[in-house]
């Protein structure tokens, strides 16, 4: 039963950040057309990161609020995650999106994921 918990944990936490995104990303498409060109402005990616910062920041603290025990790791299972996720999403915009976009897109809402556990397990 823990087990099922754990899993439950993790997967609730990447749905609210998946269900986050998916609206955003809807929401934006329907209310600027043009938002979606390639490649990305300079203001539609930092748009994205910080909306992609924010959902795993709250996929990060759901997980770690619904972890039967040991928040941190769940949080850290749940990171680990959205960076294979997050690699893959930032490998499509290889050749297109130059500079330090890709990477960042890679590897900060890992970060925030981790970083939103942590101040979850601190302030409980």
């Amino acid at each position: 039963m823990l087990l099922l918990r754990s899993f439950i944990a993790v997967a609730a936490g990447f749905v609210c950040m998946a269900a986050l995104t998916a609206i955003t990303t809807l929401l934006t498409r329907w209310l600027l057309p043009s938002w979606s060109r390639m490649p990305p402005s300079r203001s539609a990616q930092l748009f994205n990161l910080i909306a992609s910062c924010l959902y795993a920041g709250l996929g990060g603290r759901m997980t770690a609020i619904v972890a039967p025990v040991g928040p941190l790791v769940h949080a850290l299972i749940l990171a680990v995650v959205v960076l294979l996720v997050s690699t893959m999403a930032a490998n499509e915009f290889r050749g297109q999106a130059l500079g330090y976009y890709p990477l960042a897109l890679a590897v900060l809402p890992a970060i925030a994921t981790l970083g939103a556990g942590i101040l979850t397990v601190l302030y409980r």
